[in-house]
């Protein structure tokens, strides 16, 4: 009797193992601003460098202008969208500026 329920428990557990390997994470999916910024801007961009005392950030258009400065120095070539993309991640991540309809 034992040897018969041991082809079920061993399927049984096959199974139950196959489920478990096979639950891959879901990717969370970034907004372009997020993936350009992490792609370009994190390497000196720490949190510190956000919240020093001497930030030129104030508001969104302070913000828009830092973003559009820095990708013109890093030769990155992005467009107005690229730029307000990135801006609005970093907006949102780290000073929750008032962002007008149509930055």
């Amino acid at each position: 009797m034992r040897l018969n329920a041991l082809p079920t428990v061993a399927g049984g557990l096959l199974l139950v193992a196959s489920c478990a390997w096979g639950e891959t994470p879901v990717p969370v999916a970034q907004s372009r601003g997020e993936l350009l910024y992490s792609l370009h801007c994190i390497a000196c961009h720490t949190q510190q460098i956000h919240w020093r005392d001497k930030h030129a950030v104030t508001d969104w258009r302070s913000l828009l202008a830092e973003v559009e400065r820095w990708q013109a120095n890093g030769h990155l070539g992005w467009d107005n969208v690229d730029v307000v993309e990135t801006a609005r991640y970093v907006n949102n991540l780290h000073y929750r500026f008032p962002v007008p309809e149509k930055p």
